[in-house]
């Protein structure tokens, strides 16, 4: 049977309106993300408006939240759309079927345990009640101290009683008042505790070889409903980490900017171009930080390769 002209037509539309709806972004969107020059691509983003400007008919919310573990929570509870943070929490909501995959990274970091207690000199000079900072239990921060006390204590749960959950701020500001007898964070606030007379006495990259601290990441779902949307977002990333990588200066002011000059751009970029900070989209050092993850018990399986914990954004790009 011939269908009419018109009805062909009709149909055609439909179609083409059914896939059109798929490419376009939701009412609202939410972005979390943490403190620290680690989410600099997406302040860059945010700054300039890349997304608004492909997207005049959503409203976008940015949200500074504490911890990794946080902002699971909230995509979870469908409160958050796009998220953002480090590769400890991904693997556990990923071990634990949260569905969500990454849709790009965003840099590679040394992160270092400081401290400004004279008598500290190694991980063997923590006693009992002696507490060392960072944000979460399942932080990438929390795993670069189990693996650390691994490698130098033999037994990666040595320190978990001196883990204290604490927001980087937060935690600087205890460092310097000697509440913390150490503080794990990352850059800036690791630079700036070196700055006040602090001492790094172990080194993420040391232990793990070079790796991604933060990534972006969202649900399967969303990513199935609004692909455009996500594909934008990666493009717009992609975008402002060039700026980052060819025009550090300008990042720097974007940055400076978006802190209301509480700190100068010349502060920012000498942060932005130190040794062990690098901006790169594509993921390095999962499958290394999921062995050791199993190992330990913090999560119950490895992906086979990276392709499973990545979108269609990141396919044959490399990472590990």
């Amino acid at each position: 049977m011939r269908m009419p002209k018109l009805v062909v037509g009709l149909v055609i539309g439909v179609f083409v309106g059914v896939v059109g709806l798929g490419q376009e972004a939701p009412p609202k969107v939410v972005i979390a993300y943490q403190p620290g020059i680690g989410y600099t691509n997406l302040i860059v983003v945010k700054q300039q408006r890349l997304l608004e400007k492909r997207f005049p008919g959503t409203a976008f919310e940015w949200r500074i939240l504490a911890s990794g573990a946080a902002i699971r929570d909230g995509m979870i509870a469908g409160q958050i759309q796009v998220g953002a943070g480090g590769i400890g929490p991904f693997l556990v909501g990923w071990d634990r079927g949260v569905g969500w995959r990454l849709l790009v990274s965003l840099n590679r970091m040394d992160l270092w345990l400081v401290t400004l207690d004279p008598n500290v000199r190694s991980l063997r000079d923590f006693k009992p009640g002696m507490k060392i900072g960072l944000p979460a239990p399942d932080s990438i921060q929390a795993v670069v101290l189990r693996k650390g006390a691994q490698v130098h204590l033999g037994n990666a749960r040595a320190l978990d009683g001196n883990m204290v959950a604490i927001s980087h701020p937060d935690g600087l500001r205890l460092l310097q008042a000697g509440q913390l007898a150490a503080h794990l964070s990352a850059p800036p606030f690791q630079f700036q505790a070196v700055e006040m007379g602090g001492r790094v006495i172990l080194a993420s990259f040391a232990l793990f070889g070079v790796h991604t601290f933060n990534s972006v990441f969202v649900m399967e779902t969303f990513y199935r409903q609004y692909p455009g949307f996500a594909q934008a977002l990666y493009e717009a990333i992609q975008q402002a980490t060039e700026l980052i990588n060819s025009n550090p200066r300008e990042a720097a002011r974007i940055l400076s900017e978006e802190d209301r000059g509480r700190i100068s751009p010349e502060v920012y970029l000498k942060w932005l171009t130190s040794p062990g900070v690098e901006f790169n989209t594509v993921p390095r050092g999962f499958l290394r930080f999921a062995t050791f993850m199993k190992e330990t018990g913090l999560i119950s399986k490895v992906p086979r390769s990276i392709d499973e914990l990545i979108f269609p954004t990141l396919a044959g790009k490399g990472g590990n």
